[in-house]
């Protein structure tokens, strides 16, 4: 299956300008952001046929083509990002596209050759945090609130919160919501509407309850959940195995190994079931040497967990 670490930069991000609500923009970003990946995000522009982007897409007409077109002009709307540097230089703040150029070549109009800004995405590199997203469930839903509300369940689902363990937790503003939909109402109730159309279609795809209601006291919408607790023995964030596989081989240069895969597979069990004696020592190392951050931040020491960031 088809999965991507969408950065929380996008996750959390909105397209200010949308297709009455539609949901194929925001399917386009995930799609485009895995063939991205797949590449090795080695340049700065890269080429997929117009096949292959309907099927990441769950389309499957020539008919839907222009559909695709109307959705790429929206990916070329700005985002903001803050605090990173590029070639060596402080930048305090930024508004560029994620998609910065499209094209489709005369000689070979099957294929589009997309460019991404080199500055956004080195913004992306400096910040942390991601989203793990499956494409063919994306590709399931068929309302915007639900695909968004569904993004925002995976991204916070884990979250500390004031309800305590075993309830995930998040709050958003009317205003918030209307920019995530793509909508303007005024009336929650309005909102409201399209989030339980959401929520329902959530629970029809995926199986998973999500809860929402308006606070007129706090003037927001609170969405809740029951986080199952799958891995009760693994002390750092589920999201962050993979990449803490690739930090231990990376800096464990003695390790003799026939089979990268099933090593991996192997380690990657022994972390869930904690039974990885370096665990501390690299997961340390990693969060100081590679994040500039103190690993006593982030550990709790009556649980022996580490928290995500």
């Amino acid at each position: 299956m088809k999965k991507i670490k969408k950065h929380n930069t996008l996750t959390d991000g909105y397209i200010p300008i949308t297709l009455n609500s539609a949901v194929l923009p925001d399917k386009l970003i995930n799609a485009l952001y895995w063939k991205f990946e797949e590449n090795g995000a080695s340049g700065e522009r890269f080429n997929m046929s117009m096949a292959e982007l309907r099927t990441l897409l769950g389309l499957k007409s020539t008919k839907e083509d222009k559909r695709i077109y109307e959705a790429i002009k929206l990916l070329q709307t700005p985002i903001q990002l803050r605090d990173f540097s590029f070639k060596g230089q402080d930048i305090s703040w930024m508004s560029a596209p994620f998609l910065c150029a499209v094209i489709k070549w005369k000689d070979n109009e099957n294929y589009l050759s997309l460019q991404v800004d080199e500055m956004t995405i080195e913004a992306l590199k400096q910040k942390a945090g991601y989203t793990p997203i499956e494409l063919e469930i994306c590709n399931k839903f068929r309302t915007k609130y639900g695909l968004k509300i569904y993004e925002m369940y995976l991204r916070y689902y884990s979250l500390p919160n004031k309800e305590g363990k075993g309830v995930g937790k998040i709050s958003k503003s009317k205003e918030h919501l209307n920019k995530i939909f793509g909508t303007t109402y005024k009336a929650p109730s309005d909102i409201k509407r399209g989030i339980d159309r959401g929520i329902n279609e959530i629970e029809k795809i995926t199986g998973e309850l999500i809860s929402c209601f308006y606070h007129k006291a706090e003037k927001k919408f609170i969405f809740g959940w029951h986080q199952k607790e799958k891995y009760p023995n693994l002390r750092i964030p589920y999201e962050r195995i993979d990449e803490f596989i690739e930090w231990y081989l990376m800096h464990k240069k003695e390790l003799k190994i026939h089979s990268i895969l099933k090593y991996r597979v192997g380690l990657k069990k022994k972390i869930l079931e904690d039974k990885f004696d370096d665990l501390d020592t690299f997961y340390r190392g990693m969060l100081k040497w590679k994040y500039d951050l103190n690993p006593n931040d982030f550990f709790d020491v009556r649980t022996g967990m580490y928290r995500n960031f």
